[in-house]
């Protein structure tokens, strides 16, 4: 009798564990990589008035494998906060062929919005057409930034917005900035963050120069598996970074957690994110 309890005990025990690591699966595989969230912050609050507060989305790290429900979930939520800009920070699709699904999901956003974006690794990888790539977002008001700067003008202020190239080709922050003017607001984007501490001492007297207060990236997508805050595995280009916040730095850096996945198609602890920031100018 009691050999037998002994055994239902096992084989009730090897059941349990056996039903929670098939949810975990389910979980890791369709649930979490399938979610997503809205996070938002709201910048220089020191300055915080109702005319002067300029809205930010941040779309990152997308990995677009086709245009389905999900992403045109991601784009209507995109029009829902009318943003006064979106910015695309890299890794958008994975492969050459993903671009007309991509297109698909830019023409479902609001066509008045101003909209920014960057390379990332994967575009570079992926071999894309970067006069393609080009053309493709300036047909859905989006300007690709390869190592340039543009004024953004918003009512009676103007905000600077310096597009990097990613690590794997060449970024070049003294390039980003030939020509230009420093002004009040000044936002940096860049894929990888780990470009924040490579910074050469040229750069760094650029930017004690032109004082950018915030730099936006992506790459790490939180690490796609985290474990109590402990993301074991990030791609080349995160250095010391997660996701989240980083102000330790002469440029307050936000790292994204990203919307979509790469190489292993799974998410545990890193719900994918949309980036919402309403910034106080100055």
């Amino acid at each position: 009798m009691l050999a037998k309890k002994k055994r239902r005990k096992s084989l009730f025990v090897l059941l349990a564990i056996t039903v929670s690591l098939c949810l975990l699966i389910l979980y890791a595989f369709v649930i979490e990589p399938n979610r997503f969230v809205v996070t938002r912050y709201q910048l220089n609050q020191q300055f915080a008035s109702k005319d002067n507060v300029f809205k930010i989305v941040q779309i990152s790290d997308l990995h677009l494998k086709k245009f389905n429900n999900r992403t045109q979930h991601i784009a209507e939520q995109i029009n829902k906060l009318n943003p006064n800009v979106v910015l695309f920070t890299g890794d958008s699709i994975d492969k050459v062929e993903q671009l007309d699904g991509f297109e698909r999901f830019l023409s479902f956003l609001n066509k008045q919005t101003a909209k920014y974006a960057i390379m990332g690794n994967w575009e570079y990888w992926a071999g894309v057409d970067l006069k393609r790539l080009t053309q493709i977002y300036a047909n859905h008001n989006c300007r690709l930034l390869i190592n340039e700067s543009i004024l953004h003008n918003y009512s009676d202020r103007s905000i600077l917005i310096t597009g990097l190239d990613d690590l794997v080709s060449k970024p070049d922050l003294i390039k980003s900035l030939q020509g230009v003017l420093p002004q009040q607001n000044h936002l940096l984007l860049a894929h990888s963050p780990a470009y924040r501490d490579s910074f050469s001492r040229d750069e760094l007297a650029k930017i004690a120069q032109y004082k950018p207060q915030y730099m936006l990236s992506g790459h790490t997508h939180g690490g796609q598996l985290s474990l109590f805050g402990f993301a074991p595995l990030r791609p080349n280009g995160s250095g010391r970074y997660v996701s989240g916040w980083y102000r330790d730095g002469a440029i307050a850096l936000y790292v994204s957690r990203g919307l979509g996945v790469s190489i292993l198609p799974v998410r545990i602890g890193v719900v994918p994110e949309i980036s919402y920031f309403e910034w106080f100018l100055k």
